[in-house]
């Protein structure tokens, strides 16, 4: 079928149509797309038998559709329109379930045997979710265990640092030494922060990561520090260029919007809005457009283009899954429930298309990947065991 791991569109419409909510309008799209392939209509036959139904509605009603969400809104950009993720994790959360018809190919005939399956899962012991927490080290090694709470927090240099709502904020102040004072602040796994730089320079950062920036920057170029993975929102100044490092890449800024990961073995940009410039080793560079990444990884350096609402979902707070690798989603599983993965059997090769809360009990994330991948999951402690 075309375009079936781009769009959750007809999963939605059909979901509708289940739940007699579908408007003539989109009644009609439906018609159209059904008349199209024979194969889509195939698997709407398949979709419609009443055990499926039944089913597909059993399991929509099990989500916790409430989960904190006000947290997720809490990370959300409000200086932009942010996708209706709350709305879409019904319609998407069951197009995902629905979608091991229309978009992954999962075979509903198995219905029976998946409910005894995810019904094992029902049974886990509650893992949360990530949460606002992270390590702040001061520039003289004190360490400031960061969370929710309000509160100040002073430098050696006098700087006042705000903590409130699981951000923390930089003010601007004079300082009479030229020599560069340095914070790290670090995430667990099962935690994430955002950061204003003195500058006014927005950082939202993920779980299992770290940034290393000056409390005060200097005359010269503005440059931090990344592992792990990190969006930024740079505060434009001509005169004074913005860099991050990552490993041996180096991203240069103007005034921009961009995410950059390195979890794995690769550095990955992802421009999305103004201009960056990515160097390698100091000496080869590549400048993006919005709406490229640069891949650059042991093998070399790749440009392409990127897939923007899928990768910064995560600062929004959702798992947002398009065409991915069984094993990408289980890391990225492993790093906001701080859990390890084992696996004791075939690894799915389907490719996973759905979307769910981070704010979702990992009960709820397994369910939804056991129906669309076929996978089995057990628990010892904070292992996942993949069978």
């Amino acid at each position: 079928m075309e375009n079936k791991f781009n769009d959750l569109r007809y999963a939605d419409l059909i979901w509708k149509k289940i739940k007699n909510e579908i408007s003539n309008e989109e009644q009609a799209e439906l018609t159209a797309w059904l008349q199209a392939d024979v194969q889509h209509q195939e698997a709407y036959e398949q979709l419609m038998a009443r055990e499926n139904v039944r089913a597909a509605m059993e399991f929509q009603e099990s989500i916790d559709t409430q989960a904190d969400w006000e947290s997720v809104l809490a990370r959300a950009d409000t200086g932009r329109a942010m996708r209706p993720y709350r709305k879409v994790l019904l319609a998407g959360l069951a197009a995902a379930v629905l979608g091991g018809v229309v978009l992954v190919g999962y075979n509903w005939n198995r219905i029976t045997e998946e409910k005894k399956i995810t019904a094992e899962v029902k049974k886990l012991p509650v893992i949360r979710p990530a949460s606002n927490t992270a390590t702040l080290t001061l520039g003289n090694g004190k360490e400031v265990k960061l969370g929710s709470q309000p509160g100040l927090i002073q430098e050696t240099d006098g700087t006042d640092i705000n903590q409130q709502n699981g951000a923390l904020q930089y003010h601007k102040g004079a300082t009479n030494s030229e020599e560069l004072i340095y914070n790290l602040l670090t995430t667990p796994k099962a935690g994430q922060y955002q950061l204003t730089l003195e500058d006014g320079t927005r950082v939202w950062l993920n779980a299992a990561s770290s940034l290393r920036f000056p409390v005060h920057f200097g005359k010269g170029e503005r440059e931090v520090e990344l592992t792990g993975e990190g969006y930024f929102d740079v505060a434009q100044d001509p005169s004074k260029p913005f860099k991050v490092k990552v490993r041996e890449v180096e991203v240069q800024v103007l005034g921009t919007g961009f995410n950059i990961g390195a979890y794995e073995n690769e550095v990955k940009t992802t421009l999305v809005s103004g201009a960056v410039k990515v160097a390698l080793n100091g000496n080869h560079s590549w400048r993006l457009k919005p709406g490229q990444e640069a891949r650059v990884s042991n093998t070399g350096v790749n440009i392409g283009k990127a897939d923007i609402e899928k990768i910064t979902a995560w600062k929004d707070g959702v798992f947002f899954f398009r065409d991915d690798d069984f094993r990408d989603i289980m890391n990225e599983v492993a790093r906001w429930y701080d859990v390890s993965i084992r696996y004791e059997g075939n690894v799915p090769v389907k490719r996973i298309t759905g979307n769910i809360s981070r704010q979702a009990g990992l009960p709820q994330v397994l369910e939804m990947l056991s129906f669309v991948s076929g996978a089995r999951f057990k628990i010892n402690g904070r292992v996942i065991d993949v069978m």
